[in-house]
């Protein structure tokens, strides 16, 4: 049969295992957690950053502005760019930059970026699509360029309703989105693969940039980690792409901006060499073509600094894609959250059972309430970001759940003590004996034995007429008499409360398995709280206490008769 306490706690335990379940779903407290995260990519990043060999970011800076002239730059000057980082063995540039607008010199811009002469396409441009519905009147410029190449699959999206799109006067170019989707409190986090428009498919500016790294290779979709992660991998050749569940991918940050290999648009096109600098080796390398310059007002929040240029979160992305390794979410963030209370709920569970002590629960709800932030450090350590937020609630509210639970049932414990009390007590009596000790530390847990009390009626309306000298003799005789009666007997004076005493006489401690079944008989209001392992033992107590009362009685009573009658009041035993 299942005790009624144990039952409970297992219901209390479901119901944490509910309440985290929501949460994990919750919108709120979903971005709590990638708040946390972003604390830990802070944290645990060193200081220090080894700088990747395989992506150089080109900045057009402010003293490339200042000496060239505002943006945007004459179309020669930007096919003298890339002519240069071509002739510098750059493998790829990927530019994220936008150019909607027909401008004087797109013919040679053209030129430069359209494949001749046996040579692919190696340079990739941007393109804005807007995808807020509440924006009235959104911008139509240029034109969106689509890619019939792009990943069989649309991230979840509003379908875009403007853009800023590509000039037609540039036919040739490779084109992918930059369309940046900050989250509520403005971090950029993640961005979606690929926009879809009916049958139209507009896929991110890295995927393009693995569309002319890997020409020949098809798209392949696999599925993730259920709890590794990521939802959906992406892979094309060698490059490979985390998705979530909403086809997004997980901007992997793991440096500050200011510790990228970064090259001057200003040198490259004055033909520095560069020769103290290892960024200024773009043999082989993926040259991403951006700018730090106020003035272009690219900017993003990212863990690491408010204001970082959006160039920075296409060299993460195009770093992941080529080492695979990204910081990704469980496919199923449930799961590691179910766990986490599942396991932890069951130690609080067995803290309850075990211990008996609000404090000991107290402590231990502290403790696993802290795991789930030690469990996601340790899993990012495999790549993982696991939720904090879900499972921390879960528990502390299984913690504060079953703390309630504990004081119900010292309440429940306590009132079963007065009625076995007023079995053989008078009712105040019962009910001040239980009052005395509502903790249930000693009189309040079950335990077998033999309680004899003794009250002296009238002694504390006496006590009050006569001076504190004689008050305190007739009180320290009571007690000296009971002490010495219940000592000569194997019991002791346990508590003195007024006109009170307790005698006890108690069986020797039974074993966790006994003293469990004494508990099931109590909580089924078992008149009689004996068994047969305990009946010689209680015999005998009860003998000891019955010949500690006859021999108490007598001169007890002889002392208060004594006592009494010199001062005129009544007063007696019992």
């Amino acid at each position: 049969m299942v005790r009624p306490r144990r039952l409970h706690a297992g219901l209390l335990l479901l119901g944490a295992l509910l309440v985290a379940l929501w949460a994990v779903q919750t919108p709120v407290l979903r971005l709590l957690d990638t708040q946390i995260h972003d604390l830990l990519t802070r944290a645990t990043t060193p200081k220090a950053v080894s700088s990747p060999s395989e992506v150089v970011f080109v900045d057009i800076d402010e003293a490339s502005l200042a000496q060239l002239g505002p943006w945007p730059w004459p179309r020669a000057l930007m096919a003298d760019l890339v002519e240069r980082l071509r002739d510098r063995g750059a493998r790829l540039q990927v530019w994220d930059l936008y150019l909607p607008e027909a401008a004087k010199g797109d013919q040679l811009l053209s030129s430069a970026l359209s494949p001749r002469g046996g040579r692919p396409s190696d340079v990739v441009l941007g393109q804005v699509l807007v995808l807020d519905p509440l924006v009235l009147a959104p911008p139509r410029q240029g034109s969106p360029r689509p890619s019939l190449a792009a990943p069989p699959l649309c991230s979840d999206v509003h379908a875009p309703t403007g853009y800023f799109g590509l000039a037609e006067s540039l036919p040739d170019a490779k084109v992918g989105h930059i369309t940046a989707t900050p989250e509520i409190d403005g971090g950029l986090r993640r961005l979606p693969a690929v926009i879809c428009q009916e049958a139209l498919r507009f896929p991110q500016l890295t995927l393009v940039a693995a569309e002319l790294l890997e020409p020949d290779k098809p798209w392949v979709i696999s599925p993730g980690g259920v709890l590794t992660g990521p939802a959906t991998w992406l892979q094309r050749g060698q490059l490979r792409f985390a998705l979530d569940n909403q086809g997004f991918m997980p901007i992997p940050y793991r440096r500050p901006h200011t510790q990228w290999p970064a090259v001057s648009a200003l040198k490259v096109l004055e033909g520095h060499q560069g020769s103290d600098s290892s960024a200024w080796n773009l043999k082989g390398k993926v040259v991403v073509v951006g700018a730090t310059a106020l003035g272009m007002a690219d900017a993003v929040r990212t863990p690491f600094h408010a204001n970082a240029p959006g160039a920075s979160v296409h060299a993460e992305l195009m770093v992941a894609a080529l080492n695979g390794r990204w910081l990704v979410s469980p496919a199923q963030p449930a799961l590691p959250t179910l766990l986490l209370v599942g396991v932890l709920g069951l130690g609080l569970v067995f803290t309850l059972h075990r211990l008996h002590r609000p404090s000991a629960l107290a402590v231990a709800t502290f403790l696993a309430a802290a795991v789930p932030a030690l469990a996601a450090v340790a899993a990012r350590s495999a790549e993982v970001a696991w939720p904090i937020a879900a499972p921390t609630l879960g528990l502390a509210v299984l913690g504060f759940a079953l703390g309630a639970l504990q004081i119900e049932a010292a309440r429940r414990q306590a009132g079963l003590l007065t009625r076995h009390l007023e079995s053989f007590l008078p009712r105040d009596l019962a009910r001040e004996i239980a009052r005395q000790h509502p903790s249930s530390e000693t009189l309040g847990r079950p335990e077998a034995g033999v309680v004899l009390a003794l009250r002296v009626v009238g002694l504390e309306r006496w006590s009050a007429a006569v001076d504190s000298l004689r008050a305190l003799g007739l009180v320290h005789g009571v007690s000296s008499l009971a002490e010495r009666h219940a000592r000569l007997q194997g019991g002791t004076l346990e508590h003195l409360q007024g006109d009170t005493l307790l005698l006890a006489w108690p069986v020797t401690a039974p074993s966790a398995d006994i003293a469990a079944s004494i508990a099931d008989s109590a909580a089924q209001h078992s008149p009689d709280l004996s068994s047969a392992v305990f009946e010689p033992q209680l015999q005998q107590s009860v003998q000891q206490a019955v010949i500690a009362a006859r021999g108490l009685f007598v001169e007890a009573g002889a002392l208060l008769a004594g006592v009494i009658q010199g001062n005129g009041d009544s007063g007696k035993s019992e």
